[in-house]
């Protein structure tokens, strides 16, 4: 077994010190409604993840009743918590500060398959989906203020000005593809 966690590993510790004590299936939830497609796309990997860091000593299941049958409800251990003061840092590792993932960036990266008439459309189109994203956070960013989710918060806070540097890219590829 390697030494160093995945992000995945270490937002599975983090989430369970904050959220918990809860199952699995809470874990899995709580990725799939993720505002990234990066984390509601490893809801699939939260069990095997589990399963890792209760081995690692890291996370601790226990068996609770549950409508006739039985649920293992996870507690984080005390060397869990370490783990997770230590993986905040400082110091942080230079990957920590890289760009996201940008399904759009990527897409641009092909964009000369498009013809010349066919490029504007695209970026007008990549500017709609972003606004419609942004909107979407921007409720979720109110929604947690209300109900007073303090760190749920900055993190929509942090998707709000990467959606809003993303518009400023894509305002300034689309001078590009004019002046071109």
């Amino acid at each position: 077994m390697r030494d160093e966690l995945t992000e995945l590993e270490q937002c599975v510790v983090g989430v369970v010190w904050r959220d918990g004590p809860m199952t699995a299936y809470e874990i899995a939830a709580l990725f799939a409604s993720s505002l990234s497609p990066y984390w509601s796309g490893s809801a699939g990997a939260i069990y095997p993840v589990v399963r890792r860091l209760r081995q690692r000593g890291l996370l601790r299941g226990t068996q609770k009743a549950w409508n006739g049958s039985r649920k293992t409800v996870l507690t984080i251990t005390a060397k869990g918590v370490a783990l997770l003061k230590a993986w905040l840092g400082p110091p942080l590792p230079l990957e920590a500060g890289a760009a996201s993932y940008d399904s759009v960036r990527t897409r641009l990266f092909f964009i000369e398959v498009l013809a010349p008439k066919e490029r504007m459309p695209f970026i007008a189109e990549a500017e709609r989906v972003v606004r419609e994203q942004l909107r979407l956070v921007q409720r979720r960013l109110e929604e947690n203020e209300a109900r007073g989710e303090w760190s749920e918060a900055l993190g929509s806070l942090g998707v709000i000005y990467e959606m809003k540097a993303r518009l400023r890219w894509l305002k300034a590829v689309r001078e590009r593809i004019r002046k071109r």
